[in-house]
């Protein structure tokens, strides 16, 4: 289920001082300093243009990444926002599930209707609120790929505050790509930390408005 019509005002909180995440549950902001952030090899992996992927790049360095990550014992959701990402999947844990695939090359008119046309199958398993794998078939210009998308909770060494060693607590997500009609197969992995964001519904503050036009009147 695709979402956009949430808007999100975001603050930055150090690690440190945010509460401590114990599970995926939450938001999460994409650290640039450590593993892996561009998308530029998956993108070239899965045969998107170079045009498509240089804008990808540009957004990605002029607006943070976030993720924020609802888990249960029986449903997986995560709204994903950047500066060229803006939607909400909403998934049931062992159930398959088919999705209008998204075309990343607005320029191509006629190959973002080809590909709109067809859908990618998801499948999204977990062992606990600390870990969740979805794995995906999906198409591409030249054909489909395969891509398995590993979230994880794992702690890193952090500053050293007084007597005590600081730890890090990190979501790491390690995303492979393997595209079937070249062969070509590449793995990124990207660290997020804690993050807080304010949420508002557009559509709740309109209904707001309203409500206090009706009362002046």
């Amino acid at each position: 289920m695709i979402n956009t019509n949430t808007t999100i005002s975001a603050t930055i909180t150090n690690n440190s001082t945010a509460k401590r995440r114990l599970d995926l549950n939450g938001a999460w902001k994409l650290d640039k300093t450590r593993g892996s952030p561009s998308m530029k090899y998956y993108l070239e992996t899965m045969g998107v243009t170079p045009l498509a992927i240089e804008a990808n790049e540009k957004g990605d360095a002029d607006q943070d990444t976030i993720h924020i990550i609802t888990l249960t014992s029986t449903d997986y959701n995560i709204k994903k926002i950047s500066r060229v990402n803006d939607l909400t999947l909403s998934m049931i844990l062992g159930q398959e599930q088919k999705l209008l695939q998204e075309d990343l090359d607005n320029n191509d008119k006629q190959q973002q209707k080809k590909q709109q046309s067809r859908v990618k199958s998801c499948l999204a398993t977990s062992s606990s609120l600390r870990d969740v794998l979805i794995v995906s078939n999906m198409p591409t210009i030249n054909g489909d790929a395969y891509v398995t998308d590993r979230k994880t909770m794992e702690e890193q060494p952090g500053e050293r505050i007084g007597s005590s060693d600081a730890t890090i607590v990190l979501y790491k997500q390690e995303l492979t790509v393997r595209n079937e009609w070249t062969g070509k197969e590449h793995t990124t992995i990207r660290y997020f930390v804690p993050h807080v964001v304010l949420v508002e519904d557009e559509e709740e503050k309109q209904k707001e408005v309203e409500d206090a036009d009706e009362e002046d009147d």
